[in-house]
């Protein structure tokens, strides 16, 4: 497993060294899939090859995989993987709006690498240092567009992120503090650690711990009321960072949290942990799906829509019990391809249209079919209908609920997921589906590029496939992270 997840961080490494010192953007973006791609295939290997789902360590437990790990950093990867392809084709003379091109793969990579070390590694203190480095690089990529309004979203993104991080290393602190009085203070605070002694910690200074590391992470997970940089970023950045930042960073920050809770639960209980991951959840989930009524912006429109199932997360897994915990971490995959569908065709809606409002975008489907047919797909799937992943895993969700007694819970993402259907659907049916313009530019009919397409497609295949179907390994993977929090009653 050591060799596979090294040869997983420094693909991605050397990816970003080589693209900085070269000047050729095609030389770049064929290395970048590359690297790419053989993350993607050592992240697999890492997950089902070493039998990860019962929790292994190597390079002297600097790394460490479970089934929660396990299942973030095939998440992630995906994504990574995902949009190099699509971003090969975006940056195409004449598509995508990218000013700053020289720079955009290294810093990609690096975004890459710093995802990809999130749920590789053991310590907490490298965990925090991780998750603060997604924020340098990610907001130097929102910023890429180069005008006032990406600038603005890059410097409010870079703020509120670093101060939320600020409170989550504290929260790390406290838990180091927490382990004094058993471990010594000659001691890392690593998971493999922590979790053995959790339940002689102290319940005080733990939940406190807890606390910080929820509101600090959660910063950069987009649950409210700490979002407020999550909708300029996503609307503002290119299109592939948006499915980067949605699909991947949202994720890669809840697993810290996530990760940190299992280590509160002996120690501060179960009822408080799931307790603050119910009510910021909750939080999330109301807020987005009244804000996705009334956003003229697609792009926009699509970041609140984003909080909204980061929060579906949170409820999953506060709501507790293996169903509820098993569909939560499926969503994070599903919502992970699903938001790469629906950033990717926003992309091409933005490349033909030049706008990102709502009330400029008209007859999709006449004038360029495959991407109409891929954005009204992405729009129903990440509404949550059938027969995509995210249908599934949100019903696996209201029906742990009603099976834990959590009623009001299940109603509540019920009523909430019916309210975001109804933002998004209908704003994507008047963009596809209605009369196209009488002159049409040659950009709106402009050919289909090939990697933008073949990005699409496989978003559009991964949401299709887990809707109907959850390969045996990665049910197993599913079943052992339900293990590590969230399955108790």
């Amino acid at each position: 497993m050591a060799i596979a997840g090294l040869i997983t961080v420094l693909l991605p490494l050397v990816a970003a060294l080589v693209t900085w010192r070269t000047g050729d953007r095609t030389i770049s973006a064929a290395i970048s899939i590359v690297a790419s791609l053989g993350a993607l295939a050592a992240a697999f290997v890492v997950v089902f090859a070493f039998n990860a789902e019962s929790g292994q360590s190597a390079l002297g437990s600097i790394v460490y995989v479970d089934g929660l790990s396990g299942v973030f950093l095939l998440g992630v990867a995906s994504v990574y993987a995902l949009v190099t392809v699509y971003s090969a084709g975006y940056l195409r003379p004449g598509i995508g709006h990218v000013r700053l091109r020289r720079l955009y793969w290294p810093l990609l990579n690096l975004f890459g690498l710093a995802l990809l070390i999130t749920p590789l590694v053991n310590d907490l203190p490298v965990l925090w240092v991780a998750v603060e480095l997604t924020t340098v690089v990610s907001a130097l990529l929102v910023t890429s567009e180069g005008d006032d309004a990406s600038l603005e979203a890059g410097w409010k993104y870079v703020v509120i992120g670093s101060a939320g991080l600020a409170v989550g290393l504290l929260g790390i602190v406290l838990f180091y503090v927490a382990a004094v009085p058993v471990l010594g203070q000659d001691f890392v605070p690593r998971y493999t650690v922590l979790a053995p002694i959790a339940g002689s910690m102290s319940a005080g200074l733990t939940k406190a711990a807890f606390a910080l590391v929820i509101v600090g992470f959660g910063t950069k997970a987009g649950l409210v009321p700490m979002h407020a940089w999550l909708p300029d970023a996503h609307s503002e950045g290119p299109s592939p960072i948006s499915a980067m930042l949605s699909g991947a960073l949202l994720a890669a920050a809840l697993y810290a949290v996530l990760r940190m809770g299992a280590i509160a639960e002996p120690a501060a209980g179960i009822t408080y942990v799931r307790t603050l991951l119910l009510v910021f959840g909750a939080l999330s989930l109301v807020l987005a799906g009244f804000f996705a009524l009334r956003q003229a912006n697609y792009k926009r429109l699509l970041a609140y829509s984003s909080i909204e199932h980061i929060g579906i997360v949170s409820l999953g897994v506060g709501i507790g019990g293996p169903i509820a915990a098993y569909g939560a971490f499926l969503h994070v995959l599903v919502h992970a391809a699903g938001k790469c569908l629906a950033f990717f065709g926003a992309g091409e809606l933005l490349s033909r249209y030049e706008s990102r409002s709502v009330s400029d975008v008209r007859g999709v489907m006449a004038l360029a079919p495959f991407t109409g047919f891929m954005v009204l797909a992405a729009a129903i799937a990440v509404a949550g209908m059938p027969p995509f992943g995210i249908f599934r895993s949100e019903v696996l969700i209201v029906v742990g609920g009603f099976g834990n007694a959590s009623y009001f819970m299940a109603g509540l993402v019920i009523v909430m997921a019916n309210i975001a259907f109804v933002g998004l659907y209908r704003t994507f049916h008047v963009m596809v589906l209605s009369k196209a313009p009488e002159k049409p530019t040659s950009r709106n009919r402009r050919p289909q590029q090939p990697l933008m397409a073949t990005a699409m497609t496989v978003s559009f295949a991964v949401l299709l496939l887990l809707g109907l179907w959850i390969p045996g390994p990665l049910n197993d993977l599913l079943q052992s992270a339900t293990s590590v929090i969230g399955s108790q009653r």
